[in-house]
């Protein structure tokens, strides 16, 4: 069914939602809309540390309990955006997706917090208000959020767990020139990592959608190291038994929006709903879910080899230069370039990789500057202008 969710993506897709950061008053609007629906049960579950109420969306009424949650980091939001496109899905008045629908409320019993940390979004911040990053406070739970998402999934006591996040979009699929689109991790629940039955429930969900995905984006696909963790929350809930699945969004070229990945992800947690309702994942194995490289920060946007650091051209070395994001207002997000590293750079891949040993020196660059412009000449002509890859950020 995942190529069905993917191809079909775009009759679901929620239109209110165009890009990865939206204000309180959108978000507002679409908890009121779904509220409205005949198959949606919102409820108010907590607020946040600055009284942003935190909203759980439920539907079905089968005997597997499934949760997921979006945006405990609050500029993480591609789950979110796909989660939207979920509930769009549910209430579409589509045949073949009111056939789904039926199937899907019958066996499972859906709760979803979809945007757990609104402090850190409205911020455009990682972490909490207080400055706390949830998901490293499973074991102590300082944050009033965290303590609220460890009762909620304790209340609950699902049999599946889906843990949305996004990834630095400069990670790779091992010590590769690929860019991870997405990442996965069947978390361990002890330091051993046991394969427990609730960590091989998560195993063999991965495995599946691990295939598919892998048909669609070739070589694009990770997996996140699986050393245990004690103040994750993921490897917290793996322990208790709540079949934990972490789906990470990485990047995707130039789509900093993140629109391809938010399809993907929406296919990926329709189709996971979709085969466990149906228990189609049971016969799963490990293998294509193992088989996955581990993912590695071996990126950069752009790496410039053996570019002149001086006007003599003598002095010669590569430097690797990244985008950085920054929320600005409320609904915004800006980018600028940094110097990231610079020196023997033969260690690490690029997005842009370009051979510059015979370009003329121009102006200094320095490390962790942040720019707007830089050029390189050959032969008197500008060969290298950054601009021009800053036109290409929509």
């Amino acid at each position: 069914m995942y190529h069905f969710f993917f191809d079909n993506y775009f009759s679901y897709q929620e239109s209110r939602i165009k890009k990865r950061r939206f204000d309180e008053s959108t978000w507002q609007e679409l908890i009121d809309r779904w509220a409205e629906s005949p198959h949606l049960q919102i409820r108010t579950v907590g607020e946040t540390y600055e009284k942003r109420p935190i909203h759980e969306v439920r539907f079905g009424e089968g005997p597997i309990q499934i949760i997921a949650w979006s945006q405990m980091h609050g500029d993480e939001a591609t789950a979110t955006m796909a989660l939207c496109d979920i509930f769009n899905f549910i209430n579409s008045n589509n045949p073949e997706f009111n056939k789904i629908r039926e199937i899907l409320h019958q066996n499972l019993s859906i709760s979803i917090i979809p945007y757990l940390n609104a402090d850190g979004a409205a911020r455009w911040t990682r972490e909490t208000a207080l400055g706390i990053d949830m998901n490293r406070d499973a074991l102590h739970q300082y944050s009033q959020e965290a303590k609220l998402l460890s009762a909620w999934a304790d209340e609950i006591q699902p049999q599946f767990a889906f843990n949305l996040h996004d990834q630095n979009r400069l990670y790779s699929v091992g010590n590769s020139a690929h860019q991870t689109h997405i990442a996965f991790l069947a978390t361990a629940g002890d330091e051993t990592g046991t394969w427990t039955e609730s960590r091989l429930r998560a195993g063999k969900l991965a495995n599946r959608l691990t295939r598919f995905i892998e048909e669609i984006i070739p070589n694009k696909v990770a997996k996140w190291s699986d050393e245990y963790n004690a103040r994750a929350f993921g490897d917290t809930f793996q322990k208790r038994g709540y079949g934990l699945l972490l789906v990470e969004s990485g990047g995707s070229g130039w789509d900093l929006e993140k629109q391809s990945l938010r399809q993907l992800t929406a296919a990926i947690l329709l189709d996971s709903f979709y085969c466990i309702a149906t228990n189609e994942y049971v016969n799963e194995n490990l293998d294509a879910y193992q088989a996955l490289a581990t993912n590695e920060r071996q990126l950069f946007d752009i790496k410039l080899k053996q570019a002149p650091l001086e006007a003599s051209g003598q002095i010669r070395a590569d430097i690797g230069i990244n985008l950085k994001e920054t929320g600005s207002n409320k609904t915004d997000i800006t980018y600028s370039w940094t110097i990231e590293e610079i020196g023997d750079l033969t260690y690490m891949h690029a997005l842009n990789e370009l051979d510059a040993s015979n370009w003329h020196y121009t102006q200094p660059v320095f490390l962790g500057e942040e720019i707007n412009d830089l050029i390189y000449e050959k032969a008197g002509e500008t060969i290298f202008d950054l601009r021009t890859f800053t036109a290409k950020i929509k």
